[in-house]
């Protein structure tokens, strides 16, 4: 029964974490120009400047993200689990550069229709996600220029339960501080009905 825990804690518990790629995959699959925001039961629409700002702070999350489960895994041979999607030409760059061994794929659209995203599963080295996040942070002298492909690490064994609740902190800190910022702003922010499907608590 302890073993069954020691696997199944840590999947819940980065599920969370990794499962927010394939969300927000859904989530942008027809271009938005804007979001609701439920902070604390308050909730909000951003517009405008305020929706680039969320933007911004979503793709710094991503990146921020993409290193604290790097460096949670202390082994760099093994094959780790992730999961990304974009443009179908920047996919396949991504599979043979990365030589990742692919599990699934799913292509949303079809011929009729101007939307060209893939979402693929795969396994990948440790190496290759580190050289991926090196590139990401050099090259991301303007933050507001959101990636458009998204890569994450999917739930697996190789992160602690402690690691990854301690990673789930910090992430939800780093947002509910930056949309703080963003209501401070008051530009393009609007309360609206509390229909959001982001929600988050501030502990603090």
């Amino acid at each position: 029964m302890r073993n069954l825990q020691i696997i199944i804690i840590p999947g819940i518990i980065v599920g969370l974490i990794g499962g927010i790629l394939l969300f927000f995959a859904a989530y942008n699959f027809y271009p938005h120009k804007n979001v609701n925001i439920n902070l604390d039961g308050d909730c909000y629409e951003f517009l405008g400047n305020a929706y680039t700002m969320y933007k911004n702070l979503e793709n710094i999350k991503e990146r921020e993200l993409l290193k604290m489960q790097i460096q949670a895994i202390e082994n760099p041979d093994v094959p780790i689990p992730i999961a990304f999607s974009g443009p179908q030409s920047q996919v396949n760059t991504l599979i043979d550069t990365g030589k990742i061994n692919v599990t699934n794929r799913q292509t949303l659209g079809d011929n009729q229709t101007s939307v060209d995203k893939v979402i693929v599963k795969g396994l990948g080295k440790l190496s290759f996600l580190q050289e991926y996040y090196d590139d990401w942070n050099i090259n991301s002298t303007d933050d507001t220029e959101v990636q458009s492909l998204k890569i994450g690490i999917l739930p697996n064994k190789f992160i602690s339960a402690q690691e990854s609740a301690s990673i789930k902190s910090k992430m939800d800190k780093f947002m509910i501080q930056g949309i703080k910022d963003i209501l401070a702003t008051k530009d393009g922010v609007k309360s609206t009905e509390c229909r959001s499907a982001i929600v988050y608590q501030d502990g603090g």
